[in-house]
């Protein structure tokens, strides 16, 4: 009957709606295992069910009254457990024959059928009316008693092997991977070996536990427990209660699971149910439960030292909801200390509080500030406030990482608390923790603080704490603090520590590039202690002198290293290196590598590196680009500078920065693309100065909105932290788009986030303040009334307030240092704009005040060393006196900056009354004060010394910017020198021009020459004419065209032989309406 309806059902039932068959049909699909078992109990039921079916056992004292019970029946009483409907009668007296046979004989005849394993064949023909007694069937099938006997014999041996062949699959399943529903199979194969003589591997059956207690079959769950009702209660150990309890909780049987707990703590001493009861418990607010986990630790304290941790079960629980358990675990205790007896009160207490400090131990995973702090308020309800559990609060945010500020924020919110509101004493462990993170957020403010608390609550700082605060504030560059600190760790602990100390006393001037400080301080260790620097301090001094600039004092202390036998190291090479590649000098910076290289010196990242930025400074980008391709295979050592002093660690990054920085500076997006992704499948990582030239490309395109996502949105998404260096370049970025208020909003932002402004953001405030006062300038006095700067004078005088050295510490790539030493340019950055600034609007007195002003400042930081202005300022002074009509100033500004500038750009050895001296860097440095310098002497009728001037700055090496040679042209065609200007444009500038054509709409063609000729980017664009100098030049053409015949001319044809490109611009010119052609050009019609 059965097997029509499922034949009916696989069919669609139509050959049995078409016809009834007359012949038995058979099939070979399987049922149920469970079914041939003959029982319900195995069937995948729920437990309810389950326990519907079966017999109460004595096992199940054990379970909780309340829950339900699993069990197998052995031994099946007729009408009990059979489902009799499904079964043919000669089936079920099969059943009841056997039932209430030999036990023996039963297992005989099971172990014979085990032999011959197949998919059952069934069929419902058979006769369900049959049913005969034991000696009338053995009548019928023709068994003896002699028969018998020998059947017994032959039994036995099948027995054994049935035994062995049964066990051997039982195994098999057990250690199977993968296969699904595998559970059902293995739980009959093991009912079956229960039924046999066998004994089973007391590793098998934990293995079996494991098995079916980490399934999330219902079945195999509710078979735990019916595998732990098979063992004798003296048998069972500590992982079969664990695999028991596990199961139990999978199936939401709190209540059981928590019954075998007790039952196992009875006698087993070492139980890992305890952790998993409890994490359940706190999971679904079971208090009651978690109390009693609770007490029992509590009470079993001393004899279960070494049991597994209670608390292990909520490591997988995040963090946040840890917290949060926690708060409502408090919650919980403040309630029961209201209703419950002082003893009940007091163990919820204890577990609150325990939890509590769960929470606060996790480290190094994000969680909710808002979560920590409310669970620390709600903890004071219950227990008194005390340093454990604020110090292990900062401890959590501290270990989140520096890349959140939110994190970051609260850990020093709660140890300034902890001083305050809890007038708690903080350790020195804590100190120095707090010390540590102050240093990597770079707030000396915060570092002070420490340093005070060390004195404040201590005494002084102990021993092993001055090293690090000295090498942390000597890395804020305060020379003052730390000598204090040295000089007390001196009279305390004597000069046994001399050669780390004198390392930090330079390392601070190294951070204040103050070479002369730097002197100071090894002569008097000299005398004082009998010092002399090793390696790591000669690296130093040679730093200091690279970053101040002075070549020569550099190489000067290399040469007093070798003189002192000390063997220089790739590290020292890599800063001597990096001086000359600063300086564009890729000769002596590969003469340099090839000298590490010859006396055996393993090459590092920094050596490379300097290569590469040597040849990007002459712009020799591909040999740059293939050098980086190959450093990529290259076996360098990590340019580790030997400790903490000298710098940050030098990776390869930074290679692939320097080629990103030089596309971006150029316009070549593609180009910055295309490293981009070299970068990407090579594996080097993105760093913050990465994202600063990604942010540059953008910026220079005139897309700064673009860049504003990359720090708001890339950058955030891969925790790096923007500095002042972002915010700079998003601020030139918006001052070329004419958007000064988003500046502002920077500043602001900088201000909220703790950024400190250094200079080079400080300067794009400076030119937005003084923008905004140019225009309300020529609001209020459009005539020729005295011009005040007051915005940007007030943003200057906050700069110099605060000028301070140490702010040179904290510098990492810089802005507006231009040409200067980085000591230099800090300061006299604001000064050049100002006086360019009040120099261009004729106010004369005010840039006399602030020239005095800046020599003012110069001694004060300098000690009057750098009496001689940078060569931006003196640019900026031309201006102002040639303004002025004072020319014979204007040429002393103009011979100061050629001194000036002869000391920078001079290459090593070079004689300068040779060609070529000048290094490619500084070819350009002489652009801004020349043009002033051609104007003047234009005004003192001097053109034959502006030709001489060119050619002698050309045979030096400078080069002339193309708006130098726009002004030069258009100067020697208003002097009447056409055919030397024709020349000029025809040489040094035409190349460049598209034609007029190009320009389309000849009404539109002035505007668009303008907005393609931009001055700041002339000293690196194509040449290109100025529309000023077209129509100078055809000036000067008519001109020569009104000349007599003969002259006139030979002139024309000179200029068409001569500048044959300049003449056809100029003749195809369109004619505009506007100032020039109308007061050049229309005169002569």
């Amino acid at each position: 009957m059965i097997e029509r309806v499922a034949a009916c059902l696989e069919n669609g039932g139509k050959h049995v709606l078409q016809r009834i068959s007359k012949q038995p049909f058979r099939t070979r699909r399987s049922l149920h295992f469970a079914f041939w078992s003959h029982g319900a109990g195995n069937i995948d039921l729920p437990s309810w069910w389950l326990a519907f079916l079966q017999v109460p056992s004595s096992c199940d004292q054990t379970w909780s009254s309340t829950e339900s019970t699993i069990n197998t029946p052995r031994a099946l009483p007729d009408g009990i457990g059979l489902l009799d409907f499904l079964y043919p009668g000669e089936t079920l007296a099969f059943i009841r024959k056997f039932m209430n046979g030999n036990a023996s004989a039963i297992k005989r005849r099971r172990r014979s059928q085990l032999l011959s394993q197949r998919l059952r064949t069934y069929t419902s023909a058979a006769d369900s009316s049959v049913d005969l007694p034991p000696s009338q069937k053995d009548a019928a099938q023709g068994n003896s008693p002699e028969d018998k006997a020998g059947d017994d014999k032959n039994q036995n041996q099948l027995d054994a092997e049935a035994e062995s062949a049964l066990y051997a699959k039982f195994r098999g399943l057990l250690r199977a991977e993968g296969q699904p529903r595998n559970g059902e199979e293995l739980w009959k194969t093991y009912q079956e070996t229960q039924r046999t003589s066998l004994s089973l591997d007391p590793r098998d059956v934990t293995l079996l536990f494991k098995r079916l207690s980490t399934s999330k079959i219902p079945f195999d769950l509710e078979c735990t427990r019916i595998l732990l009702n098979d063992i004798p209660l003296p048998n069972r150990n500590a992982l079969h209660y664990d695999h028991a309890i596990s199961a139990a909780l999978e199936l939401g049987n709190l209540g059981g699971a928590m019954n075998l707990h007790r039952e196992a703590t009875q006698r087993i001493r070492y139980l890992q149910g305890s952790s998993m009861i409890l994490k359940y418990a706190l999971q679904h607010s079971k208090w009651g439960y978690a109390e009693e986990i609770w007490k029992y630790r509590l009470d079993k304290k001393q004899a279960h030292v070494g049991q597994p941790d209670l608390w292990e079960g909520l490591n997988s629980m995040p963090t946040t909801e840890l917290m949060m358990k926690a708060v409502k675990a408090v919650d919980c205790a403040i309630r029961r200390a209201k209703t419950s007896t002082f003893d009940d009160a007091e163990i919820m207490r204890s577990l609150a509080i325990s939890l509590v400090q769960r929470a606060l131990s996790t480290r190094k995973t994000d969680f909710s500030v808002t979560s920590q702090v409310r669970m620390l308020r709600m903890s004071r309800r219950i227990h008194e406030a005390d340093l454990t559990l604020y110090k292990a609060a900062v401890l959590q945010n501290i270990s989140v990482g520096r890349q959140s500020l939110e994190h970051n924020n609260m850990a020093l919110k709660l140890y300034r608390e902890i001083k305050g509101k809890l007038n708690l004493v903080p350790d020195l462990s804590l100190l120095k923790t707090m010390l540590k993170r102050f240093s990597a957020l770079r707030d000396s403010q915060g570092m002070y603080e420490v340093l005070e608390d060390y004195r404040k609550y201590h005494g002084a700082p102990p021993m092993e704490a001055y090293p690090l605060l000295m090498a942390q504030l000597a890395r804020h560059g305060d020379f003052d603090t730390v000598e204090e600190l040295f000089q007390d760790f001196i009279d305390k602990y004597g000069s046994g520590e001399i050669q780390n100390h004198a390392r930090t006393l330079l390392f601070t001037c190294l951070r204040r590039a103050e070479a002369d400080r730097a002197n100071t301080v090894l002569q008097s260790l000299r005398e004082a202690f009998g010092y002399e620097p090793d390696l790591e301090a000669w690296n130093i001094l040679i730093a200091i002198y690279a970053r101040v600039g002075d070549y020569d004092g550099a190489t000067a202390i290399f040469d007093k290293l070798m003189a002192a036998n000390i063997t220089p190291e790739n590290s020292t090479y890599g800063i001597l290196m990096g001086m000359f590649a600063k300086r564009s000098d890729p000769d002596t910076t590969s003469a340099l590598y090839e000298q590490a290289i010859s006396t055996g010196i393993k090459p590092n990242v920094a050596m490379v590196d300097s290569l590469v930025l040597a040849l990007i400074t002459c712009d020799r980008f591909d040999e740059a680009y293939q050098i980086v391709q190959e450093a990529l295979t290259m076996d360098l050592d990590k340019a580790k500078r030997q400790s903490q002093y000298i710098a940050e660690d030098v990776t390869r990054t930074r290679m692939w920065n320097t080629l990103l920085s030089h596309c971006a500076m150029n316009k070549r997006l593609d180009k910055v693309a295309e490293i981009q992704k070299r970068m990407h499948e090579a594996g080097v990582p993105f760093d913050d100065v990465t994202y600063a030239a990604l942010m540059l490309s953008l910026c220079v395109k005139n897309m700064p909105g673009a860049a504003l996502r990359i720090k708001n949105v890339i950058m955030r998404s891969h925790g790096i932290r923007p500095t002042t260096l972002h915010y700079s370049i998003l601020m030139g970025g918006f001052m070329e788009t004419k958007e000064p208020n988003k500046v502002l909003l920077l500043a602001n932002e900088m201000l909220e986030n703790k950024i400190s402004p250094t200079f080079s953001s400080q300067n794009q405030l400076l030119r937005v303040a003084s923008k905004i006062d140019e225009q309300e300038d020529d609001q209020v006095n459009p005539g020729d009334g005295p011009f005040q700067a007051r915005r940007a004078e007030a943003v200057m005088r906050q700069a110099l307030e605060t000028l301070n050295p140490m702010e040179l510490a904290a510098l990492g790539p810089t802005q507006r240092a231009q040409s200067n030493p980085v000591n230099v340019a800090f300061y006299s950055s604001y000064f050049s704009y100002m006086i360019y600034l009040y120099g261009k609007k004729h106010s004369f007195a005010r840039v006399v005040d602030l020239y005095d002003e800046y020599i003012s400042t110069a001694r004060k930081v300098h000690g009057g060393v750098e009496g001689i202005a940078p060569v931006e300022l003196l640019s900026a002074l031309m201006v102002t006196h040639f303004n002025a009509g004072e020319h014979a100033e204007t040429e002393k500004c103009w011979q100061l900056a050629m001194e000036k500038s002869e000391k920078l750009a001079r290459k090593v050895d070079a004689d300068t009354s040779q060609p070529g001296w000048v290094l490619y860097k500084y070819r350009f440095i002489l652009s801004l004060p020349l043009t002033r310098y051609m104007q003047s002497l234009q005004a003192m009728s001097r053109v034959d010394d502006i030709a001489t001037t060119v050619d002698n700055l050309q045979h030096a090496g400078y080069q002339l910017s193309v708006h130098n040679w726009n002004k030069y042209t258009q100067t020697l065609a208003q002097e009447g020198r056409a055919l030397l200007a024709f020349e000029i444009c025809e040489k040094h500038l035409i190349q460049g021009w598209p034609g007029w054509e190009h320009f389309g709409n000849s009404i539109r063609a002035k505007y668009k020459i303008k907005k393609q000729w931009n001055p700041k980017r002339l000293d690196r664009g194509r040449p290109f004419p100025h529309y000023e100098t077209f129509v100078y030049l055809a000036r000067a053409y008519l001109d020569a065209k009104s000349l007599p015949y003969g002259t006139g001319t030979r002139t024309l044809q000179d200029l068409e032989r001569l500048a044959p490109r300049t003449m056809e611009a100029v003749l195809k010119m369109p004619k505009f309406d506007d100032g020039y052609q109308n007061n050049l050009l229309r005169r002569s019609e």
